[in-house]
């Protein structure tokens, strides 16, 4: 039987792909107004964004339960299907173990096997793990090959975003109140990246143009010399500069396949809008 992919939905590659390659996928649950809404599904990234400015508290967010994952992996270890599930990195949330317990409360069900990957990413570049295990699913690769295959590719996943203000980090209590207006009254963009389930700042250059510069310079000097590359660009309502992105790397490498992926509600409750990055990987 086919093996089934399943993730969590900070690691969802595009709509398209979801539907074409058949993706499982389980929610994060976001808390707003004192409602419990499920990420991806309940709240459309687009009009959140836009309501998100005028929000007096900021959403908080929760890992699925495991009777979630549960719920799921049981359904497929009856069609006799192994599975490979994806989470986004456990350095920043609970859901790898959520999904490790519901594996140990279905222990003895199905000699099927189920194995849990920590991406140690998120977002655009832990959906570049999730898609390329399902389309090996789709060709009939075996749960080996495909974690072999998952494995030569996660130690160099890597996500790069510029934030276009540091006010919901002052919220959130991430930065202080001085260093939030300054950068904002110097049109500062911190990018960030997130590798290895590490988070760390990457530079603070002036204004969104010079912010984008920063990631294209970083993915074009890891990727140099690599075999294979993957690819996708993200963004909160940051439509325009996305498709820069899009297009600078387009014109460098010819023919690459480049996916669309939500920045979804799930990690822009954390950062707000106008975020603008990409995820990518290489062997």
């Amino acid at each position: 039987m086919k093996v089934a992919i399943v993730a969590d939905s900070t690691c969802a590659p595009s709509g398209a792909r979801i539907r074409d390659l058949g993706i499982q996928i389980v929610p994060i649950n976001i808390m707003l107004r004192g409602k419990i809404y499920q990420d991806t599904i309940d709240l459309e990234p687009d009009k959140f964004y836009r309501l998100l400015p005028s929000l007096k508290e900021l959403p908080t967010t929760s890992a699925p339960a495991p009777g979630r994952f549960q719920e799921i992996f049981s359904r497929l270890l009856c069609e006799g299907r192994p599975v490979i599930c994806f989470t986004v990195t456990s350095s920043l949330s609970g859901t790898y173990n959520c999904a490790l317990q519901a594996v140990q409360n279905l222990a003895g069900e199905s000699d099927c096997g189920i194995a849990v990957v920590d991406t140690q990413s998120a977002g655009a570049a832990a959906s570049l793990l999730v898609a390329e295990a399902a389309r090996l699913a789709l060709e009939g690769r075996g749960i080996e090959h495909i974690l072999e295959q998952v494995s030569a590719m996660l130690p160099q996943c890597k996500l790069m975003a510029a934030l276009d203000t540091l006010e919901y980090l002052k919220r959130s209590g991430r930065v202080n109140k001085l260093a939030a207006l300054a950068g904002d009254f110097l049109q500062i963009k911190p990018v960030f990246y997130l590798h290895q389930g590490k988070a760390e700042a990457y530079a603070r250059p002036r204004g969104k143009r010079q912010a984008m510069e920063r990631i294209l310079e970083s993915f074009y000097r890891d990727v140099a010399g690599a075999k294979q590359i993957w690819v996708a660009v993200t963004h909160a309502g940051a439509t325009e500069e996305c498709g820069m992105l899009r297009e600078a790397i387009e014109a460098s490498r010819p023919g690459l396949e480049i996916d669309l992926v939500p920045f979804t509600v799930a990690m822009g409750s954390h950062t707000g809008p106008g975020v603008v990055g990409i995820g990518y990987t290489y062997i």
